[in-house]
């Protein structure tokens, strides 16, 4: 018979960490998963890190605003052998054996690219110069003009689309524009002294907010007495 195991997860930093309840150390079923702080019978922390692995894996929502989007994961090339530093000291590319960027496929005109499986040089990079066999960025790296081999193979997406200026679409569910449009207005009251219209705003701003989450939240609602309630 299977039996129930309950996660949670905490965030510190840019860091996100899964934590399971202990079911060993709790004192039996319950209405709602213990808090973060509490602790069993024996004065033991009921949130450890996993003890057991899950066969299916666990499904995380992480919701966030990207600088980019890759528009079309298909426009993408693998023909990406290592990299090195140019005289500039700048991040630069090496394709492959045979491989010419400047016609197949044509990275001429290409104003970013987005790494994937290229290690700590994984995410966006501006693109400063387009060679045959070389793609250079303008991000800044302190290593050898000697070729280092990435240890997985690389792709490389180029058909992609950065947040540049006011010009900018911005990629916001219609239900969270009203909350941006809240949350302008406050730093404009904020500038002309305007504590009052500030607070306001701001309540505003995070009702909205706390409303988009909570839509998130799948299952039953359940609302559990506090402790001072009739029972």
């Amino acid at each position: 018979m299977a039996s129930r195991k309950a996660y949670a997860y905490y965030l510190r930093g840019k860091q996100l960490a899964l934590i399971e309840q202990d079911s060993v150390l709790g004192d039996g079923q319950t209405l709602t998963p213990p808090g973060l702080n509490d602790v069993g019978p024996d004065g033991s922390q009921l949130w450890k890190s996993p003890l057991t692995s899950v066969a299916d894996a666990l499904e995380i929502e992480y919701v966030y605003s990207p600088r980019y989007f890759i528009e079309s994961t298909d426009v993408s090339t693998t023909t990406v052998s290592g990299w090195d530093q140019d005289n500039d000291g700048n991040f630069r590319l090496r394709a492959t054996g045979g491989t010419d960027w400047t016609s197949s496929p044509n990275l001429s005109s290409v104003n970013y690219i987005v790494l994937r499986n290229a290690g700590r040089w994984n995410g966006l990079h501006k693109v400063s110069l387009v060679q045959s066999t070389r793609i250079v960025t303008t991000t800044k790296v302190s290593a050898s003009t000697s070729e280092t081999l990435f240890e997985e193979t690389v792709t490389l997406y180029y058909d992609v689309n950065v947040l540049n200026d006011e010009s900018d679409t911005i990629d916001l569910p219609e239900y969270l524009s009203k909350a941006l449009i809240y949350y302008v207005k406050a730093k404009l009251a904020e500038e002309e002294r305007d504590v009052g219209a500030r607070d306001l705003l701001m309540r505003e701003f995070y009702a909205i907010i706390e409303k988009h989450e909570s839509s998130k939240i799948w299952g039953a609602r359940m609302i559990s007495p506090g402790p001072n309630a009739i029972r």
